[in-house]
């Protein structure tokens, strides 16, 4: 996971991480077009996350989300499994869908919002995403989140997952507490 370096403590005291399981929420969903303009002013076949401050190619075989704060982001076809979808019933123009609760273990950290921060993500093509971006409610703190491995019976964060940002304001309406005892 490559971060900024104003929070790279944040992998060297994983006892602060909490442990979460995703929830089930609504979202929108379309095939991706690369010649289609997503926002305003874009460019064909790109979409911009206002919520971290990104912009990331759509693929020819993707597909695009619209989340619950109205940002967008592409996904490949091997992510439609979290989604309540037949992939055949996917269109061009957004339906909304649910997502599905996963058995997944997560770690996330929430980084107060007064810290601006960036991750390197890389979906195909890396991106730095901005967390607690400006004009954005970030309700305290955005979250650093990864996926969590099992290590001496206990889940801990696994750094090598990639990590994304989750925004402070929609977190508890994307995922649930976790208890690992």
């Amino acid at each position: 996971m490559n971060i900024s370096k104003n929070i790279q403590w944040i992998s060297s005291v994983p006892e602060q991480w909490n442990l979460y399981r995703n929830r089930s929420y609504q979202v929108k969903l379309q095939k991706a077009d690369v010649s289609h303009i997503y926002h305003e002013g874009g460019e064909p076949g790109v979409v911009y996350n206002y919520l971290e401050r990104s912009y990331e190619k759509v693929n020819e075989n993707g597909y695009v989300v619209t989340g619950l704060m109205q940002e967008m982001w592409p996904i490949g076809p091997g992510a439609l499994k979290k989604y309540d979808i037949d992939p055949d019933a996917i269109t061009n123009e957004p339906q909304l869908v649910s997502t599905r609760e996963t058995d997944t273990v997560y770690a996330a950290i929430r980084i107060p919002e007064e810290i601006g921060f960036a991750l390197e993500t890389d979906y195909g093509e890396k991106a730095w995403l901005k967390g607690n971006a400006q004009n954005v409610p970030h309700d305290g703190g955005d979250f650093v989140l990864v996926c969590a491995r099992l290590e001496n019976g206990r889940y801990v964060p696994d750094f090598e997952d990639g990590g994304r940002i989750v925004n402070g304001h929609v977190f508890d309406k994307l995922y649930r507490l976790w208890d690992n005892s």
